[in-house]
């Protein structure tokens, strides 16, 4: 019996011993553990803690540059107009080294362009192309050097004013900042001039306008600036306009209805252009071109301009049977171009149903018709183009 008993004792004492030792094992892997969690969120606190340091000590950085880029603009530019009564070579190199400082220098080459000396201000306009242009490339503000640039636009002197819009050309400002003072400035000259600077204008603005619509803005104003440029009396001025309309992609009613206007133009270089545009255009929005060529093909009094209209619906025809829409919006048209009192006009409008090879039943009924015109060279091109449906078909 007290063998017995001394056995007993000696199992319960045993499931104590392993019942302290798992639990000593356990609080210890627990107490370990989570001093290397705190280890560890000590370090990542640290290494936090050194991270937000770094960014506040470049945000620092920053701002003691910015300050100083500012105090270095300012002081330069108080010391411009000391510079009136120095001699022209002076002058100059102190343009020379404004361009070469970069940003902080555009303040003072902007009270430059105020000087006496024309040649001085042509380079004081060629230095903030430089630096506008370096600004932009390295991705910082330049909107000082647009702006200022924008100022030599108003020059008396031709050479400073070409010389201001080359360097936009190159500077190109897309900020609204920018913008604001550029795109204004350049439509307040763009009757200024020579044809050649007008032209150039246009060009900037076509610029700017390409890389407005590259980013999703707005082009409305630089579109309207375009079509100004439309009543230029100048023959290369209008062609570049209806260029530079095309360029920015300003497909909109104002911009086919000024289109579609000059489609009357006195010029055949003009008038090609704006066919080939809105044919461009129309390809893709046929409902909102069509009708408007369609008004100036039954109002307008000029044989040669229906004929261009006739051109530009073909071409647009053409373009829905590809793409396997219905083409009664252009056919329609055409066959009234069809019977027109111009035999140049029923020539094309036969062709052109010819090479849209339309499916449309009163097209192959009216060319049929055609086949008895007075005119040989029309009778010649319904045929044609009833060969070509046919072998369409």
């Amino acid at each position: 019996m007290l063998i017995q008993k001394r056995l007993i004792q000696n199992v319960n004492t045993k499931r104590w011993f392993w019942t302290i030792t798992v639990v000593t094992t356990l609080l210890l892997g627990f107490g370990i553990s989570q001093m290397v969690q705190f280890q560890e969120a000590t370090a990542q606190s640290e290494a936090d803690r050194f991270a937000r340091l770094a960014a506040e000590l470049e945000a620092l950085k920053a701002e003691h540059r910015a300050l100083q880029a500012k105090w270095q603009s300012e002081l330069l530019a108080q010391i411009a107009p000391t510079l009136t009564d120095e001699p022209q070579a002076v002058k100059r190199q102190f343009v020379d080294f404004l361009e070469e400082i970069g940003g902080p220098g555009t303040g003072a080459l902007a009270v430059m362009l105020k000087d006496s000396s024309k040649s001085v201000r042509r380079k004081a306009a060629n230095a903030l192309g430089k630096i506008g242009e370096d600004e932009r490339k390295a991705g910082r503000n330049y909107d000082a050097a647009a702006i200022g640039l924008a100022m030599a636009l108003k020059d008396d002197s031709d050479d400073v004013f070409r010389e201001a819009i080359a360097e936009l050309g190159d500077v190109r400002p897309t900020s609204a900042e920018s913008l604001a003072v550029v795109v204004p400035a350049l439509i307040a000259v763009q009757t200024k001039g020579s044809s050649s600077a007008r032209d150039d204008i246009l060009d900037v603005l076509g610029q700017i306008g390409e890389d407005l619509a590259e980013n999703g803005q707005s082009t409305d104003t630089i579109r309207d600036a375009l079509i100004a440029g439309l009543n230029d009396n100048s023959t290369k001025v209008r062609t570049n306009a209806i260029s530079e309309l095309s360029d920015i992609q300003a497909a909109s009613p104002e911009t086919f209805a000024a289109l579609v206007q000059a489609l009357s133009d006195d010029a055949k270089s003009v008038r090609s252009r704006a066919e080939s545009v809105l044919i461009k255009f129309g390809k893709n929005r046929a409902a909102s071109i069509t009708p408007m060529l369609v008004d100036a093909l039954m109002n307008n009094q000029s044989a040669t301009t229906r004929w261009h209209i006739v051109d530009v619906l073909g071409a647009i025809g053409a373009a829905l049977v590809r793409k396997g829409e219905l083409d009664e919006m252009v056919v329609k048209p055409l066959l009234v171009a069809l019977t027109d009192s111009a035999a140049d006009v029923r020539h094309n409008a036969a062709d052109e149903l010819g090479e849209m090879h339309t499916k449309s039943p009163a097209a192959l009924t009216a060319l049929t018709d055609a086949l008895e015109d007075k005119s040989k060279k029309v009778r010649s091109a319904a045929q044609k183009a009833i060969r070509r449906i046919e072998a369409a078909k």
